[in-house]
C-alpha cells in the first residue's frame, strides 16, 4: 500500500548529516577528487548540502560551482519528451521515421530510444557524441551517421547515447528548438533556472574544466561542451539546479506533468542484461543493495565530471551527487558515493570509502608493457627471450590496433587518455620488438628453405 506523503515525512528520520558528509569527505580523499557537492532533497527543496574541494580553476566548490551531469541528462531530456506527448504534439510509439526521414521504414519508435530498446549498439555512440568546437558535427550529420549503422531488432535493451541523440533530433522536428523546448518545459518550471545547455552557456555559468586521470592523478584538462549534446549529455548546473530536478520527482504538486506520469516514467518496463535493474522512460530501477529498499536512479559522465541521482520514493527523498572528477575504469569507485549515501540515509552502514585496483592496474599494465617493449626494441636479447618478446610485441600491435579500431583515436584519447597513449606506444615498440624479435627465426626459415 502506497503511504500518503505527509505521513512518509512524519515517519521519515532527519537526515544523519554528520555521518553524511565525513564519509563524503573520505570518499573525495581516497579517490583524490578534487571537487564533491550532494544534496539530500525532500518534497519541500534541500534538506542538506555539503561541499567540498575545488573546482578546476582552483576556487572553493561552492553554491555558485557548476558541472556537467552527463548522462542524468537523459532523464531530463526524456521528460521534456513526455510534456510533448502530454500535449497531443508526440506520439511516444510513432516510428521514429515520422520525424526523421533517415530512418523511414525501420520498427524504432520514440519509446524504443527512450528505453534504449532500439536496437542501435553501444559502440555506435562513439561517432556521434562528445563533438566538441565549431567544426563539431551538427545534429543532421550525426542523424544521417546513425541511419548507416547496422541495428539489431528492437526490444532488448542495450544502453547507447546515441538513442538519445535521435531523441533529441526527433524533439527538434516536433519543436524546432530542443535547447528552447527543454528550457521551456523542464527547466524553468523546475526551478533549474543556473542549468546550461551548450557551450556559451557554459561559459556563463563559469562551468571550470573538469578533472581526467593521468596515471593516477587528476589533471584539470576536460573543458569540452557538446553544443549538439544536452538531450544525452551535456546539460549541466549547480548542486541546486540538479535538486530542483530531484524535487521534481518528489513534490505532492509537480510544476509539469503529475505525479503519477513522472512515476510512470520512473517504473522500469524492460530488464537490464546482467544485472538485477530496469529500465524505464531513461530512470533505472532496482533494490539498493544490503537493503530491500526500492530506488530509481540515473548516473552520468563526461570526460571531467560525474553525476548521480538517487530517488528513494518510499522516503519521499534524494540523494544527488556532483564530482569534478572521472574515469571510465574508475566508474563504479566514483558513482558509488551516491548509493553509499542513500545507504545512509536509511540508517544502513556503509564501509569506508578506498580506491579501487582496475584503474590503476589497467594504466600501469599497459604503460609497464610499453617500457618493457621498448627496452626489447633496444635490446632484444638472445634466443628463446628474444622470440618471446617479439611474440609479445606483435600481441601488443594487436591490442593497440583493437583498442584503437573499437573506439576510434578521438574517443579513446578523450575517455583513456592515459591507456590510450600507453597502448599506442605498446604498439609501436611492440612493432619494432616484433621485427628485432622474430627476424632471425625469418631468416632462418629462408635459409633453410629448398
Amino acid at each position: 500500500m502506497r503511504l500518503p506523503l505527509a505521513l512518509l515525512l512524519a515517519l521519515a528520520p532527519p537526515p544523519p548529516v554528520d555521518a553524511m558528509d565525513a564519509h563524503a569527505e573520505a570518499h573525495a580523499a581516497a579517490l583524490d577528487v578534487p571537487g564533491l557537492a550532494y544534496a539530500v532533497v525532500g518534497p519541500d527543496g534541500v534538506e542538506h548540502a555539503f561541499r567540498t574541494g575545488v573546482d578546476g580553476a582552483g576556487d572553493p566548490v561552492d553554491a555558485d560551482t557548476a558541472f556537467l551531469w552527463g548522462s542524468v541528462a537523459k532523464p531530463v531530456t526524456a521528460t521534456a519528451a513526455v510534456v510533448l506527448a502530454e500535449e497531443g504534439r508526440l506520439d511516444l510509439d510513432a516510428p521514429v521515421g515520422d520525424h526523421l526521414p533517415a530512418f523511414a521504414g525501420r520498427d524504432i519508435t520514440v519509446r524504443h530510444l527512450m528505453t534504449h530498446t532500439s536496437g542501435i549498439p553501444e559502440r555506435a555512440a562513439f561517432a556521434v557524441t562528445d563533438r566538441y568546437g565549431e567544426d563539431a558535427m551538427d545534429l543532421d550529420g550525426r542523424v544521417a551517421l546513425l541511419a548507416d549503422v547496422p541495428t539489431g531488432e528492437p526490444g532488448t535493451h542495450e544502453y547507447s547515447s546515441a538513442n538519445h541523440v535521435l531523441l533529441g533530433a526527433v524533439i527538434e522536428d516536433v519543436t524546432g528548438d530542443p535547447h528552447g523546448h527543454l528550457r521551456e518545459s523542464v527547466l524553468e518550471p523546475a526551478g533549474m533556472a543556473g542549468a546550461f545547455t551548450d557551450a556559451r552557456e557554459a561559459r556563463a555559468a563559469g562551468l571550470a574544466p573538469g578533472h581526467r586521470f593521468l596515471w593516477g592523478r587528476p589533471v584539470a584538462d576536460a573543458d569540452g561542451v557538446d553544443d549538439e549534446g544536452v538531450t544525452y549529455g551535456y546539460l549541466g548546473g549547480t548542486l541546486d539546479d540538479l535538486a530542483a530536478f530531484a524535487r521534481l520527482q518528489l513534490a505532492p504538486e509537480p510544476p509539469l506533468l503529475d505525479a503519477d506520469t513522472l512515476a510512470a516514467m520512473r517504473e522500469g518496463v524492460v530488464p537490464v542484461p546482467g544485472s538485477t535493474q530496469t529500465y524505464g522512460l531513461s530512470w533505472r530501477e532496482t533494490v539498493l543493495s544490503g537493503t530491500e529498499e526500492p530506488v530509481v536512479f540515473h548516473g552520468g559522465a563526461t570526460p571531467g565530471h560525474a553525476a548521480m541521482v538517487v530517488v528513494l520514493p518510499e522516503r519521499a527523498r534524494a540523494v544527488v551527487v556532483l564530482q569534478n572528477a572521472y574515469a571510465v575504469a574508475a566508474d563504479g569507485d566514483l558513482q558509488r558515493i551516491a548509493f553509499d549515501l542513500a545507504r545512509l540515509l536509511v540508517d544502513v552502514p556503509v564501509e569506508e570509502p578506498a580506491a579501487g585496483w582496475i584503474a590503476p592496474a589497467v594504466v600501469w599494465g599497459a604503460t609497464g608493457t610499453a617500457l618493457a617493449l621498448g627496452a626489447a626494441a633496444l635490446r632484444p636479447g638472445r634466443g628463446r627471450t628474444r622470440s618471446a618478446l617479439g611474440v609479445l610485441g606483435v600481441l601488443a600491435v594487436v591490442a593497440a590496433v583493437g583498442t584503437l579500431s573499437f573506439l576510434g583515436p578521438r574517443a579513446s584519447l578523450l575517455w583513456f587518455p592515459d591507456v590510450t597513449v600507453a597502448v599506442t606506444a605498446g604498439g609501436v615498440l611492440g612493432a619494432v620488438a616484433a621485427v628485432r624479435g622474430l627476424s632471425p627465426l625469418v631468416r632462418r626459415g629462408r635459409v633453410g628453405a629448398p
